[in-house]
């Protein structure tokens, strides 16, 4: 369980890396419709940015906009008139509008499985022994289901209109996100038929920190380290081909994850890393090695050149 008061912006510190972050993605292999949609609060400069994209047979619509923060902590309503996320009644209902010129969709947010809340001391999630640590960013997600609309207005899919009803995942953090000492993050949302999973794996100074969950209806079951075994990217280094990574859960289960990229979008990096570092988001197809088990879902990687390197 949750306080339901964090499900609102939290009080903050004015640092460079200090961000609050609203974000739900959803895929539907079915009707090839795949999204995510973000609200980042960056105090230190009392500017909200809001950034969406949706992938509908192909096409990629996507919106990005920042806007001045009013420093109201207890809105319930976090908009910019094009992008709309409502907490309607958490942790079981919200509601999500996003519009560009050529496309308009409106979603229900329904939490279908128990939010999984994740620690925050590096001690308790660091794969290493070095006796260092930082404290990580606050941090809590949710399986839920989507249910909605899209319909196109301009563009060659003009008159395009679909009712949808699929998988997604919520998430919502808080805190200092350590970008300047960070070579890589890495962040799996996988939807599988009966489950989500989700694995994240990052490098602070150097160190390896990771955790993740596995979530079912009857509750989550956490995973306790995550490790990085390989990122494939075509020859331009900017477009992800596949992904590796090995896990442990709490029940010392062990396995091996690969992706396949569907569809890729690139993502914003600050300016002065702009030419060192490369992120983006993946809706990729899943496999958990052991047991052929497949999934979908998103992924995204946050990296540094040089630490690119070291894996060729």
């Amino acid at each position: 369980m949750i306080n339901p008061r964090d499900e609102l912006l939290h009080e903050y510190k004015k640092h460079s890396d200090w961000i609050e972050t609203f974000s739900v993605n959803l895929v539907d292999r079915k009707n090839k419709i795949y999204g995510f949609a973000d609200i980042n609060y960056t105090f230190y400069n009392a500017k909200t940015e809001f950034n969406w994209a949706l992938i509908v047979n192909d096409s990629i619509f996507t919106y990005r906009n920042t806007v001045d923060f009013d420093g109201n902590l207890t809105h319930k309503t976090l908009t910019d008139k094009k992008f709309k996320y409502r907490i309607a009644s958490p942790p079981d209902n919200f509601e999500l509008g996003l519009k560009n010129e050529f496309l308009a969709a409106n979603f229900l947010v329904h939490g279908v499985h128990p939010v999984y809340v994740f620690p925050v001391s590096g001690e308790e999630t660091r794969e290493s022994s070095s006796g260092r640590g930082v404290d990580l960013w606050e941090r809590y997600e949710q399986r839920c289901r989507i249910t909605g609309n899209i319909a196109i207005a301009k563009g060659p899919k003009k008159g395009y209109s679909k009712k949808i009803e699929c998988t997604g995942h919520r998430k919502h953090s808080w805190g200092r996100r350590h970008l300047e000492s960070m070579s890589c993050y890495s962040w799996l949302s996988i939807q599988f038929r009966d489950m989500a999973m989700d694995c994240t794996y990052m490098e602070i100074d150097n160190v390896p920190y990771s955790h993740g969950y596995i979530s079912r209806r009857m509750g989550n079951i956490p995973i306790v380290s995550v490790e990085l075994e390989l990122l494939s990217f075509n020859r331009d280094s900017k477009t992800l081909v596949s992904s590796e990574f090995s896990y442990k859960d709490a029940q010392d289960d062990r396995d091996l994850i690969v992706s396949k990229k569907l569809y890729s979008v690139d993502m914003p990096v600050l300016h002065q890393k702009k030419n060192r570092y490369l992120r983006l988001r993946s809706f990729s197809d899943f496999t958990i090695i052991g047991t052929n088990k497949k999934g979908i879902g998103m992924e995204e990687h946050y990296i540094s050149l040089d630490r690119l390197n070291q894996m060729e």
